[in-house]
Formats: C-alpha cells, sequence, structure tokens
C-alpha cells in the first residue's frame, strides 16, 4: 500500500533554470498533502501514499518566494549556489526527488494539471509599499520584460530587442513600467523604471508585488512569465518560433497558467508581427 509519510522530511530539488523551478513548484503542495504515487526515491523505489514534510531545495534568487508556497516546510540554497556562500546543507531526510519529475510522479496529464493560482504570494508589506508608489503612474498600466538571461545562447535566443515595445508605447492611454531587472535606460519611448527594482529587498519579491498593481505584464520567455502565471496575474508571453516544450504548440493559452495568453512568432524572428498583434489586442483592452 505505500510507505506513510507522517513525520518524514521530503526533499525536493531544483532541476533546471527560475523559470523551471518556478513552474513545478506547484508540486510540493501536493507533495506536503498526499506524496506522491510512484517514485520519490526511498532508497529504492517505494511507492509514497501521505504527506510530509518538505524541504525545498532551489537556486538562492528564489528562497523568498517559494518560501510562500503552501506545504514548504523550509528552502535552502542549492549546492550551485556554494561559491557565493548561500549553499545550505539539508537536514535529514528519508525521501527525495527532482522538481522536474514529479509531473511524471503523479502521473499528470494535459488534463490533470494542477493549475490553481495563485500558489506563490507577494509579501504585503511590499504590495504595501508598491501601491503607493505606483499610484502615481496614470492609464492602463504594463510591466514589461525583454531579456532572458544572456550566459547561454538559448537566453537570448528567447530575448527580444527592446525597440519592438515601442508599438506598445504608442497604444492611447498605456503607461509602460519596466520590470527588467538592473535596467536604467534610456529608452526611444517613454518607459517608467521602478527605483531599487528586487535589490535590497530580494529577488522576484518587489516583482511579485509590483505585479499585483499591474493591469497587464508583457514579457518575453523568461522566469517572468512563470512568476506571472505562478501570481494568477494577467500575462502576455511573447513566444519564438520554435518554441519552448512547456507552451505546447498552436494554442494561445497554457495548460500550466489560465491568465496567460501566448503571442507566436508567425515565422522565426518575426518580432515585429508579434508585437503589431499585441498593440493591436492592447488598444481595444484599452478602448
Amino acid at each position: 500500500m505505500g510507505e506513510d509519510l507522517a513525520g518524514k522530511t521530503i526533499l525536493l530539488w531544483a532541476e533546471g533554470g527560475l523559470g523551471n523551478v518556478i513552474q513545478f513548484a506547484r508540486y510540493a503542495t501536493l507533495v506536503a498533502a498526499r506524496g506522491g504515487s510512484t517514485g520519490l526515491t526511498a532508497g529504492g523505489s517505494t511507492p509514497l501514499t501521505t504527506g510530509g514534510n518538505v524541504v525545498l531545495e532551489c537556486q538562492p534568487a528564489l528562497k523568498r518566494l517559494l518560501a510562500t508556497v503552501p506545504g514548504v516546510s523550509r528552502v535552502i540554497g542549492c549546492p550551485g549556489a556554494a561559491r557565493a556562500g548561500e549553499w545550505e546543507p539539508p537536514p535529514p531526510f528519508q525521501f527525495h526527488a527532482p522538481l522536474a519529475s514529479l509531473p511524471r510522479i503523479f502521473g499528470t496529464t494535459l488534463n490533470t494539471i494542477p493549475a490553481q493560482v495563485p500558489y506563490v504570494s507577494a509579501a504585503p508589506v511590499l504590495v504595501k509599499h508598491w501601491g503607493r508608489e505606483l499610484k502615481r503612474i496614470k492609464g492602463f498600466k504594463v510591466g514589461i520584460v525583454w531579456q532572458a538571461e544572456q550566459a547561454t545562447w538559448y537566453g537570448r535566443m528567447r530575448s527580444i530587442p527592446l525597440e519592438h515595445f515601442a508599438a506598445l508605447a504608442r497604444v492611447p492611454g498605456v503607461s509602460l513600467i519596466c520590470l527588467q531587472k538592473g535596467f536604467s535606460g534610456p529608452t526611444a519611448f517613454p518607459l517608467t523604471i521602478l527605483a531599487d527594482l528586487d535589490g535590497s529587498r530580494g529577488a522576484f519579491m518587489d516583482t511579485a508585488a509590483v505585479m499585483r498593481h499591474l493591469d497587464l505584464v508583457i514579457t518575453a520567455d523568461t522566469s517572468t512569465a512563470h512568476l506571472a502565471g505562478a501570481l494568477g496575474v494577467p500575462a502576455w508571453v511573447a513566444l519564438r518560433t520554435p518554441g519552448d516544450w512547456r507552451w505546447m504548440l498552436d494554442r494561445e493559452d497554457s495548460p500550466w497558467y489560465p491568465t496567460l495568453r501566448l503571442f507566436r512568432q508567425s515565422r522565426t524572428d518575426d518580432w515585429q508581427g508579434v508585437f503589431e498583434r499585441m498593440a493591436a489586442e492592447l488598444a481595444r483592452r484599452v478602448a
């Protein structure tokens, strides 16, 4: 019948980039509630049937955010953070699994994806702080991100030249707000830059709070898309062709994130067509 997880500790460890970890962190709640049906390693291949104590091991940038996932008892830094002095040895545990393997362990199908959102939350004090800051910005507030991580060819491939966002800035009544970490300008179109975004208050935490006050997020295929989806805020994701596996094919929605809408290139490198469609749809939304 499987092994009882009551009082046991399960280590779930990060696999892949920041977006991957945000996407699959939702399964920590299922593990805490009842465990997986098969496949969590327990010194062998013992099936699991009931819940337990969940320790989540992830990149340090995600620690504060993923501490808000229901069912997570503790979040620790992964071994890759050792050079920065942010690795923490895990406590004794009886079971473990990589996050990205949990859909298989739970037997997830297209129709059973756990898509209840939000499953992360913004800090109330930061939501209040950014509410005051953003009150001065008029119009339909759109947060934008155009660049994925630049250390790999795949991140560079998913990034979008900033000039394409000018089509959105030309829509009457729209105010664009920069969510791109570390960007300080200048730009050829009006763009509000927020001071100390995700700086002194922790990675992703300011962005999560800001998103609560936006009418829409428009982003490249990067961790910001996953953050918006996990928070349950409306977001449009600009996808190159061919797209990443998680966004599937020929659909404008995502079964993983109910509040996301996908805008795909009709042909490789045609960002202009993507943003013309976005601008037209945005004009209908604002009107």
